[in-house]
C-alpha cells in the first residue's frame, strides 16, 4: 500500500510561508511511498542504526503484530485507545475515530493542533473512542529514524505512562522539525518535551532503551533468514504497527481518519470533523 496524493488546501489569504509549508508537507508525506520500509539504511546486524528494527537492514520483513512486545494501552491492530474510560480502554458501544498518523508529517501536525483538543473534550463527554494509530513510515523518505524514535517513544508513555499519552502526544506533534531537517528533534529534546507533559523523568529516560533484537530478512535466494539487530525497546511494534496499516487498509495517506470504519475524506473545514463525529455519537444514542 501507498500514501496518494491529494490537492493543497491552504486557505486564501494565509502568508505564503505557510502556504509554502503547506505545498512541502503534500510532497513529503502524500507522495508514494511504501509503508512496509521502515529501514532507511543497507547495514544489517549490530553496525546497523541502532533505533530502528533490523537497524536500517534494507531486507527486513515486517513483523506481525502477534509477535511483537505491544505496549501495555495498545489494542491488537496497532493503536492506542483513549476513551472516557482512559487511555488503553475502548468504550463499549462507542463511536470509533482511528487517527493513522506519523509524527514528521505537517499534515498530521495540522490535524492535530486543528481537532486533538475538541476530540478530547468529546471523548471526555462519553460514547466516543478515538483511537491513535502511530506510522513511521517517513523515515524512509526524510532520512534518518525521527519517526521511528518518537513512535517508540510514544509506546514508553503508552506502556508505563498512559495517562499522559495524550499530552506527550500533543506536544511533539506542536514542536515538530521541518521535514528537511532529517535529523529531527535530538532524543534529550523527545524527552524533556515528555517530561513537561507530566511524565515521570525515569519513564523518559527508557525512550533510548535498546535490546539485542532477532528479525528475518530477505535473501538474495528469495527465501528469508533470522539474523540480530541492537533497536530500540519498542522498535519492533513500531514496526509491526505501520506494517499492519497497509493490511487494514485500501489506501493510506497520513493523516487517514475513520468514524466507525469510514474513511473521512476532507477533515480540512473547520469543525467539520467534530461535528460529523458529534452526530453519530448522538445517533447512537
Amino acid at each position: 500500500m501507498t500514501t496518494t496524493p491529494t490537492p493543497a488546501r491552504a486557505r486564501a489569504g494565509r502568508p505564503s510561508r505557510v502556504a509554502r509549508a503547506l505545498r512541502a508537507a503534500l510532497v513529503a508525506c502524500l507522495v508514494a511511498v511504501p509503508l512496509a520500509a521502515c529501514g532507511g539504511g543497507d547495514a544489517p546486524s549490530d553496525d546497523g542504526d541502532q533505533v530502528t528494527y533490523g537497524g536500517g537492514d534494507e531486507a527486513v520483513v515486517a513483523p506481525a503484530l502477534a509477535d511483537v512486545t505491544a505496549p501495555a494501552a495498545a489494542d491488537d491492530r496497532g493503536g492506542i485507545p483513549i476513551s472516557a474510560a482512559g487511555v488503553g480502554v475502548a468504550g463499549e458501544g462507542d463511536v470509533v475515530v482511528d487517527v493513522y498518523a506519523d509524527p514528521w508529517c505537517p499534515w498530521c501536525q495540522r490535524f492535530d493542533a486543528q481537532y486533538s483538543d475538541a476530540l478530547m473534550d468529546l471523548v471526555d463527554q462519553g460514547g466516543l473512542t478515538v483511537v491513535h494509530r502511530p506510522l513511521a513510515f517517513l523515515d524512509a523518505r526524510f532520512g534518518g529514524t525521527y519517526s521511528t524514535r518518537v513512535v517508540n517513544a510514544l509506546a514508553v508513555v503508552a506502556d508505563e505512562s498512559p495517562e499522559h499519552y495524550v499530552a506527550v502526544l500533543h506536544a511533539l506533534m506542536a514542536a515538530q522539525p521541518p521535514t528537511d531537517e532529517t535529523a529531527g528533534l535530538p532524543d534529550e529534546e523527545i524527552a524533556r518535551l515528555a517530561v513537561e507533559a507530566g511524565v515521570p523523568a525515569d519513564v523518559a529516560e527508557r525512550f533510548t532503551a535498546v535490546a539485542a533484537t532477532p528479525y528475518r530478512a530477505t535473501t538474495a535466494d528469495g527465501g528469508t533468514e533470522e539474523r540480530t539487530a541492537t533497536s530500540r525497546v519498542f522498535a519492533p511494534w513500531v514496526a509491526a504497527a505501520t506494517h499492519q496499516a497497509a493490511l487494514d487498509l485500501d489506501e493510506v495517506r497520513v493523516p487517514t481518519i475513520l468514524v466507525d470504519g469510514v474513511p473521512v475524506d476532507d477533515w480540512t473545514e473547520p469543525g467539520s470533523l467534530t461535528d460529523l463525529v458529534a452526530a453519530a455519537v448522538a445517533a447512537r444514542g
